[in-house]
């Protein structure tokens, strides 16, 4: 198992792994035999089923420094993270929260990353957390859309042509999903409650799910959104989101194709901690 993590870890032992075609060999190992850890401290258990899971997990939960925690809201206890893949993000979540009940929803196109994220809330006991299994911010009258999942279970994208801008190299499986209301959902199972926290990684459909979803944004103090070049720019998310009363607070990661940022209504930018 070592071997595998510094497999995962690397980005050159990455490309020649998979150059190889050896990544679905050691998919398949840890599918029968998955890595499976518990955070110290807190004691948060994940796992990992897949290489490409290792590395994310060890920027999120190992170093813990994806994210700047501090900017999170003060005992936060309520949450919704669209494009969860595996669940991370609310293993992460449920380490800085010691101990505190969280409540929340979890949602990804990915079948197979929503069953995975579902595993991470059932092995951590949070019987108030659910995985949905959809996308957002698209119209059919049908209530599907046609959704592209990557070999890799990072990457999957909801529009070909942005396929085709990635330029990555691999197969790729079209599929259907439902789309979903988050306002509904989180209605029907947390009625009026505000949401502390939204993280929105949903690979260039953040313009969709903002126009789409004012009731919900305007129930959420704080938002942690990475935003997709090829698709939106940030100005464009900005105006968005502060014509719901969240306002931009500070960038944490900027890079060539994306970026991630930070909006709140409880403090101005300056005033973060």
């Amino acid at each position: 198992m070592p071997l595998i993590a510094t497999l995962a870890q690397s980005a050159l032992l990455r490309r020649i792994v998979r150059s190889l075609r050896l990544h679905k060999l050691g998919n398949r190992w840890l599918q029968t035999f998955p890595m499976v850890r518990r955070l110290s401290g807190s004691g948060v258990t994940w796992r990992a089923t897949r290489l490409e899971s290792i590395p994310l997990a060890h920027e999120m939960l190992g170093r813990g420094d994806l994210y700047d925690a501090t900017l999170l809201p003060r005992n936060f206890q309520t949450f919704a993270d669209l494009g969860c893949n595996v669940g991370y993000f609310t293993c992460w979540l449920a380490h800085l929260a010691q101990g505190r009940k969280l409540k929340g929803l979890m949602l990804d196109a990915n079948p197979q990353a929503v069953a995975e994220a579902r595993w991470h809330a059932t092995a951590n006991s949070m019987t108030d957390v659910f995985a949905l299994n959809g996308v957002l911010g698209e119209n059919s009258l049908g209530g599907f859309s046609d959704f592209y999942l990557y070999e890799s279970n990072i990457c999957s994208n909801s529009q070909l042509p942005d396929i085709e801008k990635l330029g990555l190299r691999g197969d790729w499986t079209k599929i259907s999903v439902p789309i979903i209301d988050l306002e509904k959902e989180w209605q029907k199972r947390f009625g009026n409650e505000r949401c502390h926290l939204l993280k929105i990684d949903i690979e260039g459909s953040e313009t969709g799910f903002l126009v789409a979803e004012p009731l919900f944004l305007s129930r959420t103090d704080a938002v942690l959104i990475e935003w997709h070049k090829w698709r939106v720019q940030l100005p464009v998310v900005r105006d968005l989101l502060q014509a719901q009363g969240l306002k931009f607070v500070k960038i944490l990661d900027e890079q060539s194709q994306m970026g991630t940022a930070f909006f709140s209504r409880l403090y101005d930018a300056g005033e973060a901690p």
